[in-house]
């Protein structure tokens, strides 16, 4: 059917339809029984279309929708937290690996939490931060189990070092820098 101002469907409406998979027990009968949403626009009003620039300006963003990350705030290192690293890298988190983690560290002193970091689909980094109830314990941990061997892996540990947005942002120009060089 033609586009007239009273049965317009808004491009991005229709895009998230068509965008959109079917609901597991959608037949050819259903389908036919669907509806599309009712339009908004005034009747004699001119039809508007949709581009990227215009739906991130409806949303307040700036670029084609791309919104500016939040500055980033300093951590300040944890007396109490040891960074554990070279851990196997790839297999999905469990809470097996958490727990055997703990376990290794526990030779050290009392272990209050363990935070393996992974990936957005629960694959490993190969890192994490362990927490202990004092500094002494996270002294001994460092003094003591670093190089030990873990899963077959000698283990990295060191004192938290927190987090420095500055050195963060600098090392991502070195980086960055490193990869034109690379390029060109």
């Amino acid at each position: 059917p033609a586009l007239k101002p009273g049965n317009f469907i808004p491009l991005i409406l229709l895009i998230s339809l068509l965008a959109s998979p079917p609901p597991a027990a959608a037949s050819p009968l259903r389908a036919a029984q669907v509806t599309p949403p009712r339009d908004l626009t005034p009747p004699g009003a001119p039809l508007r279309y949709l581009t990227p620039l215009r739906i991130a300006s409806l949303r307040g963003g700036g670029d084609a929708g791309v919104a500016e990350a939040a500055p980033l705030e300093p951590i300040p290192a944890n007396p109490c937290k040891v960074y554990i690293g070279n851990l196997n890298r790839g297999p999905p988190l469990t809470t097996q690996i958490v727990d055997d983690v703990k376990a290794f560290m526990e030779a050290a002193g009392d272990v209050v939490s363990v935070d393996l970091k992974s990936t957005r689909d629960g694959k490993s980094k190969g890192f994490g931060l362990v927490e202990f109830k004092n500094e002494e314990a996270a002294k001994k941990a460092v003094g003591t189990l670093s190089g030990s061997m873990f899963v077959n892996r000698p283990v990295i540990l060191r004192p938290d070092r927190g987090f420095d947005p500055q050195f963060f942002e600098e090392s991502n120009k070195r980086r960055d820098a490193a990869r034109e060089r690379a390029a060109a």
